[in-house]
């Protein structure tokens, strides 16, 4: 069914084969992280949570460093070894722009006020009374999405703080890029022909397999962005690096918050920007991303001249 190469196999083909290497390392590395948890913490926590009881947090954090790393990371560089002989060109990891990467960290800092209102609607929205059960499921998946993060963002020291930057932001950024944007969206931009359609497409898709329905759209939006990003400058690594940057920003803070003895509720507490730093945020992002999308482009003329005055050569 599946041909030796991306190339000569249809996107549909890939798709499915790169589902079927999602789920498979997902369950083999879920696996691996049991009998590790076991080996360290002994058969009680296992019992515990087959019975619905999540408080041994080690445990959790065990689980979801272990079986995120299979699912997107593994899976990820697996895929692109069956798609490519050139693997990292394939999964867009053998470029790097400082200039570039300076830019995805201000265009960061100027999305998050916009974010903020997005997500600030996102919380608000009611859905017709027909969808009255539709509704409470999804309120019943983000309170208790919301529970199981408050858990792991528990830190009462430095080394936890780490593990929790490695479980909620290194891996997330490195792996979902990897699977998302390096993969899904190249091979919806190969099935349909059109980039835009690829990126939204891919964003809907990354903000609904997080199951937390009153983020989605602020999720979406930072899909959508990831995946410009990747277009623009193709390179990986700075949807990588605007992922970490977004995370990490949330476990530094929350650690933050309990070294000052606050509550992490507070962190859940809108806090919407002034309408001066509002507009002047929006403008800022607007800027900064005209001056990357054509910082990209005369990147794009430096190195197709480098390449016509080489073949000359």
């Amino acid at each position: 069914m599946f041909k030796s190469r991306s190339t000569e196999r249809h996107p549909f083909s890939s798709l499915l084969l790169l589902l079927l290497l999602v789920f498979t390392c997902a369950i083999v590395f879920t696996i691996i992280a049991f009998v590790a948890g076991i080996l360290i913490y002994g058969f009680q926590p296992i019992i515990r949570m087959s019975e619905g009881d999540s408080s041994n947090v080690e445990m959790l954090r065990l689980l979801q460093i272990v079986s995120s790393f299979g699912m997107f990371v593994v899976a990820a560089f697996i895929f692109a070894k069956i798609q490519s002989n050139d693997w990292l060109k394939y999964l867009n990891l053998k470029k790097f722009n400082l200039i570039l990467a300076i830019l995805t960290l201000l265009i960061i800092l100027s999305l998050s006020p916009f974010l903020e209102f997005i997500n600030e609607l996102n919380k608000n929205m009611v859905l017709p009374k027909f969808l009255n059960e539709i509704e409470a499921w999804m309120k019943l998946k983000e309170a208790q999405m919301a529970e199981m993060t408050k858990q792991l963002l528990v830190m009462k020291s430095v080394p936890v703080l780490l593990i929790n930057l490695l479980m909620l932001a290194i891996i997330p950024a490195v792996g979902e890029e990897l699977i998302f944007r390096a993969c899904l969206q190249k091979l919806f931009g190969r099935w349909i022909g059109n980039y835009h359609l690829a990126i939204w497409i891919t964003a809907i898709i990354f903000s609904a397999i997080h199951f937390q329905f009153y983020g989605f759209l602020p999720r979406m939006l930072l899909g959508a962005l990831f995946g410009y990003l990747l277009v623009w400058s193709g390179s990986l690594w700075l949807p990588i690096l605007a992922h970490f940057m977004n995370n990490g920003v949330a476990v530094v803070t929350a650690y933050v918050f309990q070294q000052q003895g606050k509550p992490l509720d507070l962190m859940y507490e809108s806090d919407p920007a002034s309408q001066p730093v509002f507009i002047a945020s929006i403008a800022a992002l607007a800027v900064l991303l005209w001056y990357f999308y054509n910082y990209t482009l005369k990147l794009k003329e430096i190195n197709t001249e480098l390449s016509d005055g080489s073949r000359l050569g």
